[in-house]
């Protein structure tokens, strides 16, 4: 076995739920660049059924650096949690099972944790990737996600992403870790609980980092490209992030009026749009039109269900 020292390093934690397809590409990826004494490498499996268990186990008795968990209660805030609570080194490194991480990210989280002790939290660009076409009425940069800073910078506002979260045990400890109310739960779309603890963090006096050395690519699923999916994701995100970043009712009301106004209004435009442009699809008329809805919608009902207090 490696020999661990407790004051340093790095567990990663990989959380994953019938993905073992993308697991087994993210592993590759990653098990070649774990560092004995330095890091260990932690899979969190959600309740799988897809011949995960036996995939990670196998490669548990090849590299003595590598676990097998099992979380039997169904969601990525329990499996995340699970991960933490667990953990041997002080810093607990969480990439998404469908991350595709490049050469140099775990020599780039070690050397962070090494040169910045002030910081609590980092987190890194994430480049989309995609099997295949990329539907032509997706906006551009679907699926990206990155901050206007070329070096490491301290933000007071703005999120980092959980897909790519490098984050002290202690704080995890000392704040109760993820809340299990957010989050995906097996196939349900539910959001906002690593931005939910980051909130929390910033309350507690926590500093978060974003870092571009912690670059990763991330697998937008073909399961993703549908425009219902989109749509519902994007009504989802907006609805949980009203749990800890709520807007008064009376505003998410004026929000969707002025939206469904708005619709109105272009609705025509953009279905004309779709039958004289040869480059605008009739599904980039019908993202165009029901996004802003969507958006609006997602904030409207979680004002509701999550009032914000005086």
């Amino acid at each position: 076995m490696s020999t661990v020292d407790e004051h340093t390093g790095i567990e990663l934690c990989i959380c994953t739920f019938n993905r073992v397809d993308y697991l087994r590409l993210c592993m590759d990826a990653v098990l070649p660049q774990l560092v004995s004494g330095k890091t260990l490498l932690t899979v969190i499996d959600n309740h799988s059924t897809d011949g995960t268990k036996d995939y990670v186990e196998a490669l548990a008795v090849k590299y003595d650096m590598v676990r097998y968990v099992f979380e039997p209660q169904q969601g990525l805030s329990h499996a995340r949690n699970k991960g933490w609570a667990g953990t041997q080194y002080p810093w607990v490194f969480y990439l998404d099972d469908d991350c595709l991480p490049p050469d140099g990210i775990i020599n780039a989280a070690l050397d962070l944790i090494a040169r910045e002790p002030t910081y609590d939290a980092f987190g890194g660009p994430i480049d989309s990737k995609f099997h295949g076409d990329i539907p032509d009425w997706l906006p551009k940069g679907y699926g990206d996600f990155s901050m206007p800073y070329s070096q490491l910078t301290q933000i007071s506002k703005g999120y980092i992403r959980g897909g790519c979260m490098l984050i002290r045990k202690d704080v995890l400890q000392k704040l109760g870790g993820f809340d299990t109310n957010l989050g995906v739960k097996g196939n349900a779309l539910r959001y906002g609980e690593e931005l939910e603890l980051q909130a929390r963090m910033r309350k507690a006096g926590y500093k978060i980092a974003y870092a571009p050395s912690l670059r990763t690519g991330h697998f937008v699923r073909t399961d993703k490209l549908g425009l219902s999916w989109v749509l519902r994701s994007q009504y989802a995100r907006q609805r949980d992030r009203m749990v800890f970043d709520p807007v008064p009712f009376s505003i998410a009301s004026l929000h969707l009026i002025k939206t469904m106004a708005g619709r109105i209004l272009w609705t025509p435009i953009h279905l004309a749009s779709s039958l004289f442009a040869k480059t605008y699809s009739f599904k980039h008329a019908m993202y165009d039109i029901l996004q802003p809805l969507a958006f609006t919608a997602g904030q409207w009902v979680g004002a509701i269900r999550h009032p914000k207090k005086k």
